[in-house]
């Protein structure tokens, strides 16, 4: 009965010592984001006209708005567990199909915003608003 109480202790002790919270044993590789970041004006360079921007309005409701994208219509947001999704109606000729996208969140700050989406990267600046 001694060795069953002992081995029960040892084990006990095993379980105990390896929940203790080690910072450098397991990393957290989520970045810090609360959803308030995203709200703004988020724009990158037009690839069709270098004179212009194109991006989106994430705002405090969860919708969105597009910049200088007639073709891409945003509608709503919303961030949950490192990713941010978007809902866009794609307009083509004379058809229409509505679509959430999910980003993979690399980097946010007051500045700029990467999304990623499989094997390619968006980088967008944060666009002053002039209201």
């Amino acid at each position: 009965m001694k060795n069953v109480i002992l081995t029960l202790a040892i084990v006990a002790s095993l379980i105990l010592c390896s929940c203790q919270n080690n910072p450098t044993a397991n990393k957290d590789t989520k970045l810090n984001i609360e959803a308030t970041q995203f709200i703004g004006s988020w724009v990158q360079p037009n690839p069709i006209n270098d004179k212009e921007v194109q991006g989106f309005i994430l705002k405090n409701d969860g919708t969105a708005q597009s910049i200088n994208m007639e073709t891409l219509k945003y509608q709503k947001w919303w961030y949950e567990s490192n990713s941010l999704f978007l809902v866009a109606e794609s307009i083509g000729n004379r058809t229409s199909s509505i679509d959430t996208m999910k980003y993979e969140v690399v980097k946010i700050n007051e500045k700029e915003l990467e999304l990623k989406d499989r094997d390619y990267t968006d980088k967008y600046r944060k666009q002053l608003d002039c209201n």
